[in-house]
Order: structure tokens, then sequence, then C-alpha cells
């Protein structure tokens, strides 16, 4: 990794999440860029309010939630499935943000970390349909924080152990989540896509027929 450039403000950050694959890379990349940072595996209550305390007041959260598409054809995904895709991608940073926002700072940044599903893909249509939601959560977050001087926005990489999941691609979506981080950066309720070009490539359309690009 270079020397790092930044000349923003060591903050105090949580990331939560450290069990998702991008989780190594990203929490380099913030401790590289001057960042504060204590990491949870997970949102479990206790261990949320405990890093909380540790921390006290918090100039920004990250929230990591899976990016492995589970391959399932629409058929055979049942509500189960759909639950459990819903509580991992969309409740879970709910949960997260609402134990944080007591202790954000003014002018705090929230950055989620998901997968580029919204666009749509094959496989795993309740994994996608959980993406998308993401998004339109970020935006209205955004919306709804932004008189508390918060700032929400969102990094989708691409599929965890796919084409484009090299670590050159990892290390670009550490680098964006640790720009969105940064205090008064002046970007919100944005959804940036870090994939390796793979939905620029269209490769989605060709993946049924064994064409890859």
């Amino acid at each position: 990794m270079p020397p790092s450039t930044s000349t923003h403000t060591a903050s105090k950050l949580l990331l939560v999440g450290t069990q998702e694959p991008l989780a190594p890379a990203i929490q380099a990349r913030l401790e590289h860029d001057g960042h504060q940072v204590l990491a949870i595996a997970s949102e479990d209550p206790a261990a949320l309010q405990s890093a909380i305390a540790a921390l006290g007041t918090l100039d920004a959260l990250v929230t990591l939630t899976p990016t492995t598409r589970s391959n399932l054809q629409f058929d055979e995904i049942d509500d189960a499935a759909f639950e459990t895709a819903l509580d991992a991608q969309l409740l879970a940073p709910i949960r997260v943000a609402q134990a944080a926002l007591p202790y954000l700072a003014k002018g705090a940044q929230i950055v989620h970390v998901g997968s580029r599903g919204h666009q749509g893909a094959w496989g795993g249509v309740h994994q996608m349909a959980a993406s998308a939601g993401l998004v339109a959560m970020t935006r209205s977050m955004a919306l709804e924080l932004q008189p508390e001087g918060l700032c929400v926005n969102l990094v989708a990489s691409e599929f965890s152990n796919e084409r484009q999941d090299t670590p050159g691609n990892r290390e670009a979506v550490a680098h964006a989540v640790s720009m969105l981080a940064a205090p008064h950066n002046g970007i919100t309720g944005q959804c940036i896509v870090v994939d390796g070009l793979a939905s620029l490539r269209l490769s989605e359309s060709r993946r049924p027929y064994g064409i890859h690009s």
C-alpha cells in the first residue's frame, strides 16, 4: 500500500462486519488513512454497545453486509431465504445505524458497504432485492439525517469470490470507503459502484450462456 496522501483529520470510526471478505482490506485502508478504527464482527447488541462505549463520540460508522451470491434460482427461493437475506443485508445495518445514531458527532459519516445486486443479477433474487433496499434506505437516510449534519453513502462492490473480486478491486472498494468516511467530504445520498467494471461490461446478460468478460 503506497504512503497515505490524505490530509483529513483522524476520526474515531466503528467498523461492523469483520467476518465479511472485504473487511481486511477496508480496515487496513482506514487505519492507513489515519482513522482510529474499532472493528467488531457483528451487530450483537452487547458487542455494539461495548464498542461505542470504548470510542465515545463516533465520527464515522461503516457497516459491511454479505456480498456472496447464492446462485439460487427464482423458483428455489422460499420465504425463509428472503427473510434471511433481508435481515443480513438490510435490517442488520438498520439496527446498527439506529444503535449508533445517538453517539454520532455532528457532521459524522455513515458508510454502508454492499454488493452491486441492486442492478439485477442472475441467481439470488432475494439478495438482489435486499441490495436494492439498501440503496433506497441509504438515500432516504441521507435526506432525513442531513439536518443533523450527517452524511450517508453506499459502496456497492462486486460479488465475493467472482471474476472481478480481485485484490485490486477490494483495494479500490476500501479506498472509496475511506474517502466517504473522511470528514467534510460533502458527499451524501450516493451509491458508488466499485465492481471492476463488471456491470459496465454487461456480464450479467451473458452469464447464462457461459460467456464471460
